[in-house]
């Protein structure tokens, strides 16, 4: 027995069924309710499909199986709905450019080559500068058009009906997950409803909770809002997969929801300037102090509130009255200082101005509060005949999509190379599948770690898929033994993808499975083509990852650094351009480049570099806000002449910034000092209100660039050497 116990860390070790390893599997052997639904559903949608397809005499009714493993999605009914509209999309427009390139070039290889290689190429640069499934629908449009152009290249007179026939399938294949998972779908406009007013919910009270606590004192409270960040990007994402689950039943919810995630962010952002004003006159205020419990206790009536739900006019008009308060107590100051009889007094004068400061920054803060309960309201409960709509327009990364279109352009020419060398007869389907491939892999941030999943998904695909082929396939003559054999295999591929760990080789394994399988009516898959398509299916794997490592490969210390490029570039053009840019695109920018910053995170445990990129993002992103506030008051005529060059001069420095902050920080000090003093001896109080709000963003830019030195310097060798990136 002692010598058992003195084994046991060893057994546990190096035996396969311990602990770990089982836990590994248990997507397999203990999944969840919910996974287990979704791939039964999944599976009864394949064999459907493929029913259809063999009951219709299709010539490959195995690309209808494929097509519902492709749309399915584990997340939400919704993104299953918005990925199969844009499928179809995707499908007709690929469809009818592979008739036009076809007709086009009959006789000319090199030429039909290339134009289908530059249009796959520039579906890719086209979805990386689009958003969720129109993305999607890009790279379908894409990979479709070469897999229906390079199939025809024996027989291109059939090019129509090879396009229906590829048209007919994915349709079939989308219609018939859509037909299966609507009895799967109970109270399905209720649910999506009442899940995208959780997720406000949880927005809401998160960021309320975080106002309240850096009132009480706690100075870190709004530098700790990283995950909310992260969490609001995310739900704000998936509001147009709550739409798609709530169409035909529902008056404009997502709207105000999106309108609410954006007035969100700009209550965080508000948060952290109020936290730095705070912080930077903490002992040098007067009055300020005593508004801090009547404003906690707001807020904490607003938790309560939030918590029980229903109306929320009580608490506007409480946030109302606190801002009445706030601008009241301001107004007050004026005379308050007239009449003081410190009114020469320097530092009662910055004391006093300091107060304005910071009333100012509360009222606005609660301000934007006030909209963000105004908006969750109207989306938990929309009327009839509400036409409200908000859109923001997003910024596309250029840079990324030219070199995902490279990379599938080199990649496509360099496969249909080899094949006119070749001969081979199989040619046609690897680029086929290499389009696919590189198609796919531009819709991911870290597109090699997708390449390997996909890679192992395939080798899954092609050791499953022989096993049936060689053991199973020839047995089934009817179209239940077919399912029944099929069973396990199919299900396998739902608890796949619904398991997070497990998908990126289980999307891969899913549509591969049924292209090795090759169900038909007409004949059955023998040794020889089931080599073939190994071939055809690792040819078009290792072009695809081949591009993608050779070619402009992934460094997630490049992809951070390019980020922080592009964010102090766009910093610096807010600054410079001449039409005035609107507040919450530039929040919705920011905040997409944090969530996308933080994702970069994972390849690095050092602590001190996550500090510096995630403070240094929202460093930015308080710039760009303040940069934007002072544009406005430059080009109001309510300020004088001379402070609106002291304005411009600091816009002007900020527009030429080049990560070296000790000048400008001077000179925002300076501008600063200079107003304060114009402010004292300022009779006009609109002026004085102004010159106050100038001092504000100014005192926010100074703190952001002074405390992130690290992030705004490219060349700073705090985040270039290896020592600190590893």
């Amino acid at each position: 027995m002692v010598k058992l116990q003195a084994l046991q860390p060893w057994l546990d070790k190096h035996l396969l069924f311990n602990k770990d390893f089982l836990t590994s599997f248990r997507w397999l052997y203990a999944p969840s309710r919910s996974s287990l639904l979704f791939s039964l559903r999944t599976t009864l949608a394949t064999f459907v499909a493929l029913a259809i397809a063999l009951w219709m005499e299709m010539d490959s009714p195995k690309w209808a199986p494929m097509t519902v493993w492709i749309v399915a999605r584990n997340t939400s009914r919704g993104e299953t709905i918005s990925k199969a509209y844009w499928r179809i999309v995707g499908t007709i427009g690929g469809a009818v450019t592979a008739v036009l390139i076809v007709a086009a070039f009959p006789q000319q290889p090199m030429l039909f080559d290339l134009t289908v290689a530059l249009f796959v190429g520039g579906c890719c640069w086209f979805a990386v500068c689009m958003r969720n499934f129109q993305a999607y629908a890009m790279v379908l449009a894409g990979y479709t058009c070469a897999i229906i152009a390079f199939s025809s290249v024996e027989h291109p007179e059939g090019i129509f009906m090879l396009a229906i026939a590829r048209a007919t399938y994915i349709i079939l294949g989308v219609l018939a997950d859509d037909f299966v998972g609507r009895f799967f779908d109970f109270n399905l406009t209720t649910k999506a409803h009442e899940e995208l007013n959780k997720n406000l919910l949880t927005a809401i009270e998160g960021t309320v909770k975080a106002i309240s606590d850096m009132l009480a004192g706690d100075e870190l409270a709004a530098s700790r809002s990283n995950e909310l960040f992260t969490a609001i990007t995310t739900y704000n994402n998936n509001v147009e997969f709550r739409e798609a689950e709530m169409r035909g039943y529902d008056y404009h919810s997502g709207d105000h929801a999106h309108a609410a995630f954006y007035s969100v962010t700009a209550v965080l952002a508000r948060t952290m300037g109020m936290s730095i004003h705070m912080r930077c006159f903490k002992d040098e205020n007067l009055t300020f102090n005593s508004i801090l419990p009547e404003a906690r206790d707001c807020l904490e009536k607003i938790i309560k509130q939030l918590n029980r739900g229903g109306d929320y006019r009580e608490q506007r008009k409480l946030l109302e009255a606190l801002r009445w308060e706030c601008r009241q107590r301001i107004t007050n100051s004026f005379f308050e200082q007239n009449d003081s009889p410190e009114f020469h007094d320097e530092v009662y004068n910055q004391k006093i101005l300091n107060d304005r400061i910071l009333y100012r920054s509360l009222s606005e803060l609660l301000g934007e509060l006030q909209i963000t309960l105004m908006e969750y309201d109207k989306s938990c409960h929309p009327k009839v005949g509400d036409n409200f709509r908000f859109s923001v327009k997003t910024r596309p990364n250029y840079s990324l999509a030219w070199k995902h279109a490279l990379r599938t352009f080199v990649a496509t020419m360099g496969a249909c190379l080899m094949w006119q060398v070749t001969g081979w007869d199989q040619g046609g389907g690897c680029v086929s599948l290499l389009c696919m491939g590189c198609a796919r892999f531009c819709l991911f941030e870290n597109p090699s770690l997708v390449c390997w999943g996909w890679f192992k998904g395939s080798i899954w695909a092609v050791l499953i898929g022989g096993i049936m082929v060689f053991c199973f396939m020839a047995v089934p003559d009817t179209i239940e033994m077919l399912w029944f054999v099929l069973f396990i295999p199919t299900m396998l591929c739902g608890l796949g993808i619904a398991d997070v760990k497990t998908l990126p080789v289980a999307a891969s394994y899913a549509p591969y499975f049924f292209y090795m399988v090759g169900v038909n009516n007409q004949s059955r898959v023998d040794e020889i083509t089931f080599l073939n398509n190994i071939y055809t299916l690792m040819g078009g794997i290792f072009f695809s990852i081949a591009a993608f490592t050779l070619i402009y490969p992934y460094n997630p210390i490049n992809m951070r650094r390019q980020l922080r490029q592009t964010l102090l570039g766009n910093m610096q053009q807010l600054a410079r351009v001449a039409q005035r840019p609107n507040p919450r695109e530039w929040l919705s920018h920011t905040s997409d480049a944090f969530v996308t910053m933080m994702r970069q995170m994972n390849t690095t445990k050092n602590t001190h570099v996550v500090q510096a990129y995630s403070h240094g993002t929202i460093a930015v992103m308080m710039i760009g806000l303040n940069v934007i506030r002072l544009r406005i008051m430059i080009d109001h005529d309510i300020v004088t002449d001379n402070i609106k060059v002291l304005l411009k001069v600091v816009l002007r420095r900020i527009s030429l910034f080049s990560g070296r902050y000790g000048r400008t920080v001077a000179v925002a000090h300076n501008v600063i000092s200079r107003l304060r003093k114009q402010e004292q001896v300022e009779e006009n109080l609109s002026v004085r209100m102004e010159i106050s709000a100038a001092v504000s963003c100014l005192t926010l830019i100074s703190d952001a660039l002074d405390r992130n030195v690290a992030f705004l310097d490219m060349a700073h060798p705090f985040l270039l050497s290896e020592k600190w990136n590893e």
